[in-house]
Order: structure tokens, then C-alpha cells, then sequence
């Protein structure tokens, strides 16, 4: 395709030149059209550049062995809302990032980026093209941001964003270290006094002929199917592990089962159920302030809430809206919306400003999410505690009750 160099005025009536990748002068002005520019002039340049062997190998290195972290995305958002506020272009924008990157394969992703943008490609499409490093989420409310000229806007929203999913993964850490710490401790323990301890006084008493009361029978019969199938054990939970996961990409009513299981879940049912909400509202939220169209923010939110049976709900809000419904209406016909979110839509659509409401009920599930899981774990270590004594208990009981009717025959 050609490469088009190009004058066109903004929104505010600046004027701008640049360069950009189209079949024909109409698919140009058409893209500048989606990025809120009007063509004055164009003239075909030079064929589009290609992107040199090297760039496309590291490309595909990276997409065979992993994305980048999230930390430095964070980074690489900040660096970006600064620069594109103080009206820095893109291209240098860019550049400068990449120079701050301390990744080399992040590095190589933003010269990747900033080569598609001298190519012409506008920004989102230049991301796109580097789908382990950004999410269709980042994509998507960056070229919301892009269409709507509030790039700056757009990157403070995914820093907070992404911030607070590094927050919450780092309070998650941080409360189940102590709990997984004694679990472990408590398997060992376990595992040990039924694969080395019990035998040995279940052979003892198997050679005296003591009669063995109930709990004796049940302790030994649990050790002897420990000791002939501890070799299958972990085979099988490596399998049921990756068969659910499997299972999810494969089957869209397993997964929808499954989601459907850990919302009924006792204790964490209900935090799964903010968990999704909250990413919902969160993801609305960004979408719609960057200026997408709602039915199209709906759409994009679809796949960004990580329960399949919250994103059969979004769905149906989609479809009531374009049916002519309001959104608080849609959401009403959903009972795995929470009343709160419906309280706050209503405001939102009331004063115009359901941005903000949606933004609001993702600021309350964020204080309350991580609350709840310290809660939970604090909850978790007790409990553990309360096994290990029950299990140690009750070993020692079906060890000791055999001896004692040992004694009374004696006597």
C-alpha cells in the first residue's frame, strides 16, 4: 500500500501534516475521519516501509515466550500520560520510553511500535501488533483515547487501573504466604504419620490380635490407601488442574458451569461475584470516559470480566440496550448485578454522568475486595490449625484405645 503524506485540520482547527499507510485517498480520509481530523490535502509518497527481519524475528520471540510484566507496562503508562500531556508526538514520545525501558524485549517492542507509527499505522493499530504485550483491553481504550484525542486521560486511567490489579495480586500474596506456609507443614506432617508412624503400630497390633475399635479400623484403612496410591495422586491433580482449564477454552457451557459453581461457593462465592463486578464497572468506566459509543463499550467489556455467566449477564444488558432500553433497565433484568450497581447507574444516567457513578462502584469494590480476602485468610489460619490438632488427635486416639484394651486383656 502506499504511503500517503498528508495536511488535515483538527478538532480545534490546528493545522496538521503527517504520513499514513491507506489504499487510496478515500480509506485516508476516512481514517482521519475516526481520529477526529478533516483531509485539506494529500500526495502519495513512497511505498510503505517494511519492518526490518531483525524486528520481526524479536517479535516473534517474544510472542513464542511470553508477554512483558505488568510492572512495566504501569511505567510505560506514566512515562506516556506525562509526555502526551505536555503535547510531546507520539514517535518521541515513544522513543523516549523505550530508552527508559530497562526489558529488552519490552524495548524492542516500542521501537516495534514506533516503526508502524512512521509507517503510518495509527496508535492502537501499531499496538496491536503486539498482542503479548497488550492486552485487547489496553488496546481498546487506547484507541478509544486516540478517537477521542484524550490520549493523556486514557493512559492516568490504565496506570490506575493496572495499579490496582497489581495491588490486589500483591495482597493476595502477601495474606496466603502464612496459610500456605502451614498447609504445607500440615500435609508433610500428615502424610508422614500415615505412611510411617501408623504402620508400624498397625503391624504391632496386628501380631498381638487386639481387637481394633472403629476409629483404630478407619485411621489404618486410610493409611494403607495413602501408602498404595500415593504414587497416583499427583498425576491425577495435575490432571483435573490443567483438564479444567482446558475444559474452559474448549467448552463455553463448561466454563459457564464452572463460573456458575464458584459464585455458589459458601464463603467465596460472594467475593468472586465483586471481583467480576468490580472489573466490570472498572472496565465500563475507562471505556465510556475515553468516548466510546456505550453499546460498543458493552461489547468490549464482554470478554474483560472473568466469569463467563457476569459475561452472559453484559451481554444481555447489550442486546436490552440496542433493543431500547435504558441501561439501568438492562441491568434491572439481571439478578447477578448487585443493587448497588443499579442504585448508582440510575444516578449516573439521572445526572449524566454514569462514568463516574460506574467508576465510584469500582472505587467501593476495590477498599471492600481486599478486605474481605484478608478476611478470609485470617479466617484460613485457625482453621488450619484446628485440622492439624483433629488429625494429630485423632491418630493418637486410634493408637491409644488399642493399647488400652491391650491392657485390660493382660489384666
Amino acid at each position: 500500500m502506499p504511503l500517503f503524506r498528508y495536511q488535515a485540520i483538527d478538532t480545534t482547527g490546528n493545522n496538521i501534516t503527517g504520513t499514513m499507510i491507506a489504499p487510496d485517498e478515500p480509506a485516508l480520509e476516512s481514517k482521519l475521519k475516526d481520529i477526529g481530523c478533516w483531509l485539506v490535502d494529500a500526495s502519495a509518497d513512497r511505498p510503505a516501509p517494511m519492518v526490518d527481519k531483525a524486528a520481526r524475528s524479536q517479535r516473534g520471540w517474544l510472542s513464542w515466550w511470553g508477554g512483558v510484566r505488568r510492572r512495566e507496562v504501569i511505567d510505560f503508562c506514566t512515562l506516556m500520560a506525562f509526555q502526551t500531556k505536555v503535547g510531546v508526538p507520539l514517535v518521541q514520545a515513544l522513543e523516549v520510553a523505550g530508552m527508559e525501558c530497562e526489558n529488552p524485549r519490552f524495548q524492542e517492542v516500542l521501537v516495534g511500535v514506533r516503526r508502524h507509527l512512521e509507517g503510518g499505522l495509527l496508535f492502537w493499530e501499531a499496538l496491536e501488533k503486539y498482542p503479548r504485550a497488550f492486552t485487547p483491553h489496553f488496546i481498546a481504550v487506547v484507541r478509544a483515547g486516540e478517537q477521542s484525542s484524550n490520549l493523556p486521560e486514557t493512559f492516568r486511567d490504565m496506570k490506575a487501573h493496572l495499579e490496582w490489579v497489581e495491588q490486589m495480586i500483591g495482597d493476595v500474596r502477601q495474606a496466603s504466604l502464612y496459610p500456605l506456609i502451614v498447609l504445607t507443614v500440615v500435609s508433610g506432617f500428615v502424610l508422614f504419620l500415615f505412611t510411617n508412624i501408623i504402620p508400624k503400630f498397625s503391624a504391632l497390633l496386628a501380631s498381638v490380635k487386639v481387637p481394633l475399635p472403629l476409629l483404630t479400623v478407619i485411621i489404618f484403612g486410610v493409611s494403607d490407601l495413602i501408602i498404595k496410591t500415593w504414587w497416583m495422586w499427583l498425576p491425577v491433580m495435575v490432571f483435573l488442574t490443567l483438564g479444567v482449564q482446558i475444559g474452559r477454552r474448549v467448552s463455553k457451557n463448561f466454563a459457564r458451569t464452572t463460573d456458575r459453581a464458584k459464585l455458589n461457593l459458601p464463603i467465596l462465592g460472594e467475593l468472586n461475584q465483586m471481583l467480576a463486578v468490580s472489573r466490570f464497572a472498572q472496565n465500563l468506566a475507562i471505556l465510556y470516559r475515553s468516548g466510546l459509543p456505550i453499546l460498543q463499550a458493552l461489547n468490549l467489556c464482554r470478554g474483560l470480566v472473568g466469569n463467563v455467566v457476569v459475561e452472559d449477564a453484559v451481554v444481555q444488558v447489550e442486546e436490552g440496550v440496542k433493543a431500547g432500553s435504558t441501561i439501568s433497565e438492562a441491568i434491572r433484568r439481571q439478578p447477578v448485578f448487585p443493587a448497588m450497581l443499579l442504585r448508582m447507574v440510575i444516578m449516573g444516567e439521572t445526572t449524566g454522568n454514569l462514568d463516574s457513578a460506574l467508576q465510584n462502584v469500582s472505587d467501593y469494590y476495590n477498599q471492600v475486595i481486599p478486605r474481605r480476602l484478608k478476611k478470609i485468610f485470617t479466617i484460613l489460619e485457625p482453621a488450619l490449625i484446628v485440622f492439624l490438632v483433629f488429625t494429630v488427635g485423632a491418630v493418637a486416639l486410634s493408637i491409644f484405645l488399642p493399647i488400652l484394651s491391650l491392657m485390660d486383656h493382660i489384666k
